[in-house]
């Protein structure tokens, strides 16, 4: 294999890693923001039922 093949294996392979990142962290970072949505959503629905003083 010649110099020019290496570099563009080592192209493609960079560039499939950063793909994998965002990947990962979009998937992760959208379970870390529906888990705090359930989270919260209980405590908003108390504080939504209470009637307002007046």
């Amino acid at each position: 294999m010649n110099r020019p093949d290496r570099d563009e294996h080592k192209k493609v392979k960079n560039i499939a890693a950063v793909v994998y990142l965002l990947v990962l962290g979009f998937l992760v970072g959208g379970s870390y923001l529906h888990q705090q949505r359930q989270e919260t959503a209980p405590a908003s629905s108390e504080l939504a039922a209470k009637p307002q003083p007046q």
